[in-house]
């Protein structure tokens, strides 16, 4: 650790409106290493070089060890205060337990006889830190008999997107890989790499010319309550704990499902078939396809067992049937829109550059059951949507996000109040896979 906190510098990073929404979340990932040569402890993921190079990497990420603040004008930045650093947590435990049994059961984090911490998505103040929003949190633990390694790590959204994560997360790995090898006079340098965190890196590529964007988002956008207000005013510590409780009162059950890459190139090539001329799907285009209507018939189906029970049946009877009447399902795809910037350094920028595009797909296309050519009537809207999204028209977002202080938290409250919305963030476009510690890849990556 000295080595960072001896030569970092304070230094101030200012947020834009893409990284303001993010201050209600955070990006959680596990990464699951197996063993299987049953090497030593100092050979398979040695404990003291995976925290020795983690803060190495937090030389060229200062911003992962600043405060959350806002200045007079309710501006939000990070403040990185070499004599007073916000350090993110690092613990590094064994357990009692087999890396098979975790096999076993799928991978199943709540599995695990200790306690990981929160691992809900919003960064909230924990007591174990003084109470302070933790911009970062790296667990490391140790199966019995060395049988394997889990790495957990947790960024908060303000610092970073899905892209920027996994920049982070490979070049820990890449750092510790170094840091195994002979250090002797034949040994080969460090790769060098830069990566670009100030935001107005972002704000000086934004185009001139803007496009016109649709009603919805504009509204979005623009369209604010006196609580969007208030929640965009109160400290970030503040807003973290409400959004905590809000979200404790929600059932956040989560599922895993498994589908293989065969299978989903398998499901792709059937679709392609019944695409228009000169349309080639992407993997992702498939992907949201299929959940949209696995998901837009599961929420039909709750929607429909309510309206059936008593009370809702008889205010239906007395309203008319136009309640609880089926309506346009909408699911939400991120699109990461470094690669629709011009600029030869925007895959070096590791601010938020995501943008969530909405698609909305009536009821008699998510009504049916999943065949090729119901898959490609959505996959082809989804196709269309994500192709709008340029320069022009993220420069327009941009400008709207950052004229207001509280954009975002409208813009935020808009993405949640409906229950026929979906956000999807499609991480397997990403290289979780390659985080590489001198082991190997993982054998499993999940939320």
């Amino acid at each position: 650790m000295e080595s960072f906190t001896s030569t970092v510098k304070s230094q101030v990073f200012y947020l834009d409106g893409f990284d303001a929404k993010g201050t209600i979340a955070s990006i959680s990932i596990c990464y699951w290493y197996e063993n299987s040569a049953r090497s030593s402890w100092d050979a398979f993921m040695p404990p003291r070089t995976l925290e020795c190079a983690l803060y190495k990497t937090l030389e060229e990420f200062p911003i992962l060890a600043g405060y959350l603040k806002t200045d007079a004008s309710n501006r939000m930045y990070i403040d990185v205060d070499k004599d007073n650093l916000n350090m993110p947590v690092y613990t590094d435990t064994c357990c009692e337990v087999e890396y098979s049994t975790m096999q076993e059961s799928g991978f199943n984090i709540h599995e695990l006889p200790i306690d990981m911490g929160s691992r809900r998505g919003i960064p909230v103040p924990s007591g174990l830190v003084g109470g302070r929003i933790v911009p970062a949190q790296f667990r490391i633990v140790r199966f019995k008999n060395n049988s394997g390694v889990l790495v957990y790590s947790r960024i908060s959204h303000y610092i970073t997107d899905g892209y920027g994560y996994t920049q982070f997360m490979n070049r820990w790995a890449e750092v510790s890989r170094w840091m195994q090898q002979p250090q002797d006079a034949n040994a080969a340098p460090l790769p060098e790499r830069q990566y670009i965190h100030d935001r107005a890196f972002h704000a000086a590529y934004r185009t001139k010319q803007t496009t016109a964007l649709e009603p919805k988002v504009i509204d979005s956008l623009t369209t604010r309550t006196m609580f969007s207000r208030w929640l965009a005013w109160v400290t970030p510590e503040t807003r973290a704990r409400i959004f905590k409780a809000i979200s404790n009162a929600t059932d956040n059950t989560c599922s895993y499902f498994h589908i293989s890459s065969k299978q989903m190139e398998d499901i792709r090539t059937s679709v392609q078939k019944h695409a228009p001329e000169g349309i080639r799907y992407s993997m992702h285009d498939i992907f949201t396809a299929y959940v949209t209507i696995v998901v837009g018939q599961a929420k039909e189906k709750v929607s429909t067992d309510w309206w059936s029970k008593p009370i809702p049946a008889a205010i239906r009877a007395i309203f008319g049937n136009r309640l609880g009447k089926p309506v346009d399902f909408e699911p939400g795809s991120d699109v990461n829109t470094r690669t629709r910037l011009s600029h030869p350094d925007a895959n070096r920028f590791m601010g938020n550059m995501a943008i969530g595009k909405s698609i909305a797909v009536p009821p008699e296309q998510f009504q049916t059951e999943p065949t090729a050519e119901a898959l490609s009537t959505i996959a082809l809207s989804v196709h269309q949507a994500i192709s709008t999204v340029d320069e022009q028209y993220a420069s327009q977002i941009g400008y709207l996000l950052d004229k207001e202080p509280d954009s975002y938290m409208w813009s935020t409250f808009c993405s949640t109040k409906s229950g026929n919305k979906i956000a999807i963030s499609n991480q397997s476009r990403f290289a979780h896979y390659s985080v590489d510690f001198g082991a190997g890849i993982p054998s499993m990556v999940r939320h």
